[in-house]
């Protein structure tokens, strides 16, 4: 990439960068089989995505700001990798007053749409500029994550995923990219306590579905009988 504007489009975290921390922040949590990653270590896979895209864009690569934008959009909206890689340009509304994401027959083939906030919509529609500047091209059915051989697979986002978390030292064999919809789920229910939000986030047909987020931690029950009875 040699034109200047393609590396000033997108403006990532200035300042000094954080230590890069390599040690785990402890294993992956497990609710009722549900593997999911904490709040910590779902903050470190961010920032270390963020810190190599920031890189790249110094040295005038496009690799780490893809990455970072993949990362950032699964642990943002809890879309299945199926559902990130098959995402199109015209999927994202990103017009005045809208906010959100169209997915086109997830699992089960339910189609649906996600909610997003206002930071993940600057990013994305930084990101399609970015593009443009690049001549990628946007049309409605052109794929929002393509590389230079054509638009990325679900196996290739894993690999992305996974390449991070073992660099973090959080990666467990298996489980890896779709603990990171887990995780969203799980941290979207410990904010309002709110199982029809959380349902209609990651587009569960029943709340049967959904009800295993409800399951309180050991950490929460720690939090609740705090001083009981004293």
């Amino acid at each position: 990439m040699t034109d200047e504007r393609a590396t000033n489009i997108i403006t990532f975290r200035s300042g000094q960068q954080a230590k890069r921390e390599t040690k785990s922040q402890g294993r992956i949590k497990n609710v009722d089989g549900i593997k999911y990653f904490n709040e910590k270590q779902i903050k470190l896979l961010r920032r270390a995505a963020r810190e190599q895209a920031e890189i790249d864009e110094q040295r005038g690569n496009v690799t780490g700001i893809r990455e970072w934008m993949v990362i950032d959009l699964l642990t943002s909206t809890g879309l299945r990798v199926s559902e990130a890689a098959n995402l199109r340009c015209g999927d994202l509304e990103l017009g005045y007053s809208e906010c959100k994401l169209y997915v086109r027959e997830g699992k089960g083939r339910v189609s649906g749409h996600v909610v997003i906030n206002d930071t993940l919509k600057r990013r994305l529609k930084a990101f399609l500029s970015w593009k443009r500047v690049l001549g990628e091209a946007l049309g409605d059915d052109d794929h929002l994550f393509v590389g230079q051989r054509g638009a990325w697979t679900s196996q290739a986002i894993q690999q992305i995923v996974k390449k991070y978390l073992k660099r973090l030292g959080l990666y467990e064999n298996g489980k890896s990219v779709h603990a990171l919809r887990h995780s969203y789920a799980v941290e979207l229910y410990s904010k309002e306590k709110d199982l029809r939000v959380v349902q209609k986030q990651l587009r569960h047909v029943s709340i049967q579905s959904t009800l295993v987020y409800a399951d309180v931690t050991d950490e929460t029950i720690s939090d609740q009988i705090k001083g009981l009875w004293n």
